[in-house]
């Protein structure tokens, strides 16, 4: 039988290129699956669709000042899962966290609906050691 640790947690590192969208996606979706979430459950495409909008919004918008593009996953001891986006760029997405009326921002709109239907949340925290931030959801998995 494996054993887990109480809290597991990983990061990985994609480049800031749209073709590293998907690798994220499926490595995101492949951690979680280790964790115990089952690969046809919901919540997984869920996850799917939030590692996707979040990275590619991190390459379009951060591609240029940031050498790569973090990825950190942690699961709590209640089963809810974090996925943070780290990027080297200061600007802050206002659409995850206010509505916007321009015609940007549609992804991160979908994220935050996402978000709110499975009873997760969503938020921004700036990184003052290299000026960038990180955009993060947390998942309730069951």
């Amino acid at each position: 039988m494996r054993t887990m640790p109480a809290t597991p947690s990983c990061r990985f590192e994609i480049p800031p290129e749209y073709a590293a969208v998907p690798h994220a996606r499926r490595t995101a979706h492949q951690i979680a699956a280790q964790w115990g979430l089952p690969p046809d459950h919901d919540r997984a495409d869920t996850l799917r669709v939030i590692v996707s909008e979040l990275v590619t919004n991190a390459v379009k918008h951060a591609g240029m000042l940031s050498p790569r593009i973090d990825i950190v996953m942690r699961l709590d001891e209640l089963g809810d899962l974090r996925i943070g986006v780290h990027d080297r760029h200061p600007f802050r997405p206002k659409a995850l966290l206010e509505p916007v009326d321009d015609d940007s921002g549609r992804g991160l709109h979908i994220v935050k609906a996402l978000v709110d239907e499975c009873g997760g949340t969503a938020g921004i925290e700036p990184d003052a050691d290299d000026g960038g931030k990180t955009v993060w959801v947390t998942l309730p998995l069951y």
